[in-house]
């Protein structure tokens, strides 16, 4: 990891990690050269996700985007879902594959 990647590694702890310290983040940062990539957070959660919970995850990624300057998309499910649902899936080989576990 990079000073970058670390800086926003480190920001993501304080304020979207802190949030539930017992849920599951996995960065995957971007792959190409592309001006406006993104990068890409994930949180695996034991609580069911619902509209309250999502708020509060979406306002500490306001928090982190407007610390870091970086643009980024963050995907909030309950770990029992993620599982269930995605497992056979593109985006969750990648995810569990590629990703940085914080």
């Amino acid at each position: 990891m990079n000073k970058t990647s670390g800086d926003i590694s480190d920001l993501i702890k304080a304020h979207i990690q802190a949030l539930d310290p017992y849920a599951e983040v996995i960065i995957l940062f971007p792959q190409g050269t592309g001006l406006h990539e993104e990068i890409q957070v994930y949180v695996f959660t034991n609580e069911k996700v619902d509209f309250s919970l999502e708020q509060q995850y979406m306002d500490a990624r306001y928090k982190v985007e407007i610390h870091s300057g970086q643009s980024l998309s963050l995907y909030t499910y309950s770990k029992e879902e993620w599982h269930q649902q995605f497992s056979e899936t593109p985006i969750y080989q990648r995810v569990h594959c590629e990703g940085v576990c914080l």
